[in-house]
């Protein structure tokens, strides 16, 4: 252990700094507890509704930024799971359209009537 001039309780605190209140603690937990939200929104966006998550990690990565913490895992996660939602909205599209054209293809002999 290393000790400074003003002895051994005094060797790894900077002498600039003042001591955490615990006002200051609460605002810094409150957010976490944002950033924390975030990823968990993120992860959600990612394996889940995309366009119901992703927006929930952002706003709560903002929210957390503005407590003074930052969250970018939150925020990118959250675009990560829109752009996949909007991929998976364009495939499905792609997908139903192909059925379509492929139905709308075939001969009149090869399709049943009711």
């Amino acid at each position: 252990m290393s000790t400074s001039q003003y002895g051994p309780q005094y060797a790894y605190r900077n002498q600039d700094q003042q001591p955490v209140t615990m006002g200051q603690l609460r605002w810094y937990m409150e957010g976490m507890r944002h950033a924390r939200l975030a990823t968990v929104f993120g992860i959600l966006s990612i394996f889940s509704l995309g366009v119901l998550f992703g927006p929930l990690a952002i706003a709560r990565s903002k929210k957390a930024e503005a407590y003074g913490v930052p969250a970018p895992e939150g925020r990118v996660l959250g675009w990560v799971g829109i752009g996949l939602f909007v991929l998976w909205v364009v495939f499905f599209i792609i997908y139903i359209a192909l059925i379509f054209t492929i139905i709308g293809s075939l001969p009149e002999s090869g399709r049943t009537s009711a």
